[in-house]
């Protein structure tokens, strides 16, 4: 199935971030969230995918604690229930060596059968972990795919569109191997805008084919969702979070609206400046009590006009 996933990836897909539960969450609470899954995405066609983030805290030692199932187990149970692609995410640097990884790359390969992966870097620029970095991780990955002859096996990475010199990280990482990019979460358009010009020039100049860049959004319910998304690291700018939490009576339905109209200002900046970089949407939950309003997001962006394909 990547193959078509491949193909899809240059015409505008929309991916569906779902949480993976709890590790000590019983297998009835378990199999009760893929249901929820099926249920509200056998509703939207234009859902390409499931992304399973891997969710992992650091202590003051940059220890890695994970608290929900492997990505991967997780990956295998939605399988079996939809007929739908799964992408795993790792946090390479949590490994012990560049070893450790190819082994965890094997793994996931093999015996988890999982061919979509996207590879993640630490939460501090200052600490010195143990694992390979992205780039050197996108490199292992893709000798490995050509080595073990998985012609389905596709790489990502996650980009931030506000960090400094960003567009050279993905254009890196593109020569790399990685095939797709999923955003930080957008609430601003202005940084994603810069990113996107700069790496299509990058792209152009160097003849190198361009990676789908998929734009990240999620609903916002309360005062706590907005906490946990500062605390990821992302920027909201003042004047978004009282558009969404005050003087309206639904944050959710502000917070999707919002999700939209930066989606329509991406687009339409990129049809303007005839950029050559695919996009698509990746609709985060963030939280657990947000897949309804998660669902309802990735539903208009289902209804509105696809990106397209690459010219």
């Amino acid at each position: 199935m990547s193959k078509v996933l491949k193909e899809v990836l240059r015409k505008g897909p929309i991916f569906f971030a779902a949480l993976p539960p709890p590790r000590r969450a019983t297998p009835a609470y378990v199999y009760s969230t893929i249901e929820k899954l099926q249920e509200g995405l056998s509703r939207l066609p234009r859902v390409a995918a499931v992304n399973l983030p891997e969710i992992v805290d650091e202590n003051h030692l940059g220890l890695p604690f994970y608290r929900t199932y492997d990505p991967r187990e997780y990956s295998q149970m939605i399988r079996k229930k939809l007929d739908i692609e799964v992408v795993v995410n790792k946090v390479v640097v949590h490994l012990h060596s560049h070893g450790d990884f190819l082994r965890w790359a094997k793994e996931t390969i093999n015996r988890y059968d999982a061919h979509n992966i996207v590879l993640v870097g630490g939460s501090s620029h200052l600490r010195k972990y143990p694992g390979p970095n992205v780039l050197e991780a996108e490199g292992i990955l893709s000798h490995l795919f050509h080595a073990e002859g998985v012609e389905s096996g596709l790489s990502g990475c996650v980009t931030i569109p506000s960090r400094e010199g960003e567009a050279e990280r993905l254009f890196s990482k593109t020569l790399a191997g990685a095939f797709f990019a999923t955003t930080q979460i957008i609430y601003d358009t202005r940084a994603v805008k810069n990113l996107l010009l700069r790496y299509d020039d990058l792209c152009r100049t160097h003849g190198v084919e361009p990676a789908t860049v998929l734009l990240s959004f999620a609903p916002i319910h309360d005062d706590g969702d907005l906490e946990f998304v500062r605390w990821l690291g992302i920027e909201i700018p003042e004047p978004v979070e009282s558009s969404v939490l005050t003087g309206r009576k639904d944050s959710v339905e502000s917070s999707i609206q919002l999700a939209m109209r930066l989606y329509r200002d991406v687009i339409l900046f990129v049809r303007r400046k005839h950029l050559r970089v695919p996009l698509g949407v990746n609709v985060e939950e963030v939280s657990r009590h947000n897949i309804q309003a998660a669902l309802e997001l990735a539903a208009r962006i289902s209804k509105a006009p696809p990106p397209g394909a690459r010219r």
